[in-house]
């Protein structure tokens, strides 16, 4: 009986878990050369953005309302400055791509998940 439900548990765990790739500097640059809109989510709120290529961005988000903002590259992180929502404050993310094609952003530090991205045909 220990040993059905050592197994089950085996099989319930490994089944959940995503590989997620890290993408490098050049990876993300590579996004972002041309304009893109993308579809994210964090924490339940979901919303869209526009990433423009000249480092500026448009962000919608039905619960919040409208932003702008700016990003750059710094390493192998993406940096913005929202004006509104995070009130001029500045915020690195390393960002990783899961086998199902979606992104995932981490703060830089402790690699607190922030939320995912879809890219937008």
């Amino acid at each position: 009986m220990v040993r059905a439900i050592a197994a089950l548990l085996v099989v319930l765990t490994c089944g959940c878990r995503e590989e997620v790739t890290m993408l490098t500097k050049d990876q993300l640059a590579a996004l972002l050369v041309e304009d893109r809109q993308i579809a994210l989510n964090r924490a339940g709120i979901a919303g869209a953005a526009r990433v423009n290529a000249d480092q500026s961005f448009e962000v919608e988000v039905p619960r919040l309302g409208r932003d702008t903002g700016v990003w750059w590259l710094e390493g192998d992180r993406i940096c913005s400055r929202w004006k509104t929502f995070r009130k001029d404050q500045d915020l690195c993310a390393a960002v990783g791509q899961v086998e199902d094609g979606t992104y995932r952003g981490y703060t830089s530090g402790r690699g607190s998940y922030l939320g995912e991205f879809t890219l937008l045909p």
